[in-house]
């Protein structure tokens, strides 16, 4: 019987080294695009369904960035790594992760590589150690020809093992001005580009938001975490991306106190991305409404995100006939407003009573494929919930106050529903028995999930027992 080239080569070497250079180079470039979240920090799967998941955090990939030591294993390895064919594949995304880039760097000499160095050395070698801009940019000069995807995260710190923030605040000088000569080096092949968590690379003095439409071929922009305001004259120039798509812009989660925080508008020159198809906006304080032009001028439009928006005014979701995908997360919503009564009990209670009320979306139900209604104050489902015959997920979880008081024969008769999120409904204090209200809900959940166990494939039901 022959053997196998990995058992001739098991005592001189692995099995790694005897593959052609063309597979070879395809496991670099899994390498590059395999992501950084494992079955423990998303054991529900909720990272693959199409809206932003509030409780879970899921920080940019690292790429090919993530192995720092890649290029030092061998001779080969390295002769590899800078072919052109290689270049292709693995830096078409690229990631520059401060936070990342730092920690790479104390641990630059070799022995540290896979022997931790003692809390000492640690503390010693983050003092010495900071991460150049001229470095930076000489690394995005060698992969611009090939560069597509552009991440810069945590710019300003990053969250380290033991969960304590770290400042990066004196240990790199890349500015608002090094990120112009990136997008520069980048302009004819950038197609996406995402800030995550640099607040400060996009300082309202510095308008980089002018800077952007030197970037013809950009499909996706995504600016995560902002913590300053944003005017609409800084944004207005975003309208000269025709090709955009995707246009993400957040301010920083658990900062909803600051009320000065995100957008005040919309300006009137984004009615000229009619190729948009997603556009988030979570948690902008001053936004106050959408523009009336939106219904009618962005009709590509498809997955709509307006969580945490507190001050946003809803009535324009009915025109939005086109959408499949809606969020509105933590936006204090109610199914119905109190009356002076109810409110006067709460108010005597200590609790707060809601200002809102969810809108009537019934005239989305003919395309609409995802609802999210996480973290509002749903006390009854919505009426008009039988009514969106085309869902699929219905988000519903974390609203502590949501009651179901009748069978959910309307949820049940729902045809295409892969997924239901009852987490955390209906909250009551612990106690060794629920109250007779708390299990009238768990009663009719309960049958809702023993009518769609009889369906194949069986829908998904999350709920807390």
């Amino acid at each position: 019987m022959a053997e196998s080239p990995c058992a001739l080569n098991k005592e001189t070497g692995s099995c790694l080294d005897v593959l052609p250079d063309e597979i070879l180079i395809q496991i670099f470039g899994q390498l590059a695009v395999v992501g950084n979240t494992w079955d423990e920090d998303d054991p529900l799967r909720l990272g693959a369904l199409p809206y932003h998941q509030p409780d879970l955090e899921l920080m940019p990939c690292t790429g090919l960035r993530g192995y720092p030591f890649l290029a030092q294993v061998c001779k080969k390895w390295r002769r590899l790594l800078s072919t052109p064919m290689a270049q292709k594949l693995v830096w078409r995304q690229v990631t520059v992760d401060f936070g990342h880039e730092l920690v790479t760097a104390i641990h630059t000499p070799l022995r540290w590589s896979n022997q931790r160095p003692s809390p000492e050395e640690y503390d010693a070698a983050f003092q010495r150690t900071s991460i150049s801009a001229a470095k930076v940019l000489g690394f995005l000069r060698s992969v611009g020809p090939v560069a597509q995807s552009l991440t810069l995260s945590n710019s300003e710190g990053y969250d380290g093992e033991e969960g304590d923030y770290v400042s990066l605040s004196d240990k790199h000088d890349f500015g608002p001005s090094h990120l112009g000569f990136a997008i520069a080096m980048l302009a004819t092949t950038l197609t996406e580009l995402r800030l995550y968590r640099c607040n400060d690379l996009v300082v309202p003095d510095q308008d980089l938001w002018g800077l952007l439409p030197l970037l013809p071929h950009l499909r996706s922009l995504a600016v995560e975490g902002l913590r300053s305001r944003v005017s609409v004259a800084a944004v207005a120039p975003l309208g000269d991306l025709r090709k955009l798509d995707t246009l993400v812009l957040s301010a920083a989660e658990f900062r909803t106190a600051d009320w000065a925080v995100g957008l005040d508008g919309l300006p009137h020159c984004w009615s000229r991305l009619t190729g948009l198809t997603r556009l988030e906006l979570r948690g902008h304080q001053q936004l106050l409404e959408l523009p009336g032009w939106l219904p009618e001028c962005l009709q590509r439009l498809r997955v709509l995100d307006l969580s945490s928006c507190g001050g946003l005014a809803l009535w324009q979701l009915r025109h939005i006939t086109q959408l499949e995908v809606l969020v509105l997360q933590h936006l204090h919503l109610a199914h119905a407003l109190p009356t002076a009564t109810e409110t006067a009990a709460l108010l005597a209670s200590g609790g707060h009573p809601p200002w809102r009320s969810v809108p009537d979306l019934a005239p989305l139900g003919r395309r609409l494929r995802s609802l999210s209604l996480s973290n509002n104050r749903l006390g009854l489902l919505p009426e008009w919930l039988p009514k969106m015959t085309r869902l699929e997920h219905l988000d519903l979880s974390y609203n502590k106050e949501l009651h179901i008081r009748a069978p959910l024969t309307g949820l049940a008769a729902l045809p295409h529903l892969a997924l239901l999120d009852f987490r955390h409904v209906h909250v009551v204090d612990k106690t060794p028995y629920w109250p007779e209200e708390k299990c009238v809900t768990m009663q009719h959940l309960t049958k809702l999930v023993n009518v769609l166990k009889r369906r194949q494939p069986q829908p998904r039901v999350l709920l807390d027992l």
